[in-house]
């Protein structure tokens, strides 16, 4: 009886040590990369000058050097950490920011974008 009790529960401990170390993978993949917390604070950076110009003029910028030009932002801060553009949509009823991501694919789960 002690014996079967010992291998339920390692078992249990297996299985919980299995879902902790796929977690710990995912979030180093995801997280740990090179550049994405930087992605990160660059996107949120977007979403805040985009909101704010469009608060202080009543309509968003008719183009990127619109953000540069009114002090909003500089042109370093559109660029993502892997040289590319980070992109952004920018209407009445919403602002949506994203990096494609180190693979430069837009639409892959790497991808950084405001999440709201």
């Amino acid at each position: 009886m002690i014996g079967r009790f010992c291998a339920i529960l390692g078992g249990i401990a297996l299985t919980w040590t299995s879902v902790a170390f796929g977690l710990l993978l995912f979030s180093a993949r995801t997280h740990g990369r090179p550049g994405i917390r930087e992605a990160k604070g660059k996107v949120l950076r977007i979403e805040q000058a985009l909101n704010q110009y469009s608060l202080d003029r009543g309509r968003c910028p008719a183009k990127r050097a619109n953000l540069i030009e009114g002090g909003y932002l500089r042109e370093k801060d559109l660029v993502d950490p892997w040289g590319r553009a980070i992109e952004y949509l920018c209407s009445d009823n919403e602002v949506r920011v994203y990096s494609a991501g180190p693979d430069g694919v837009a639409g892959t789960c790497d991808d950084v974008k405001n999440e709201h």
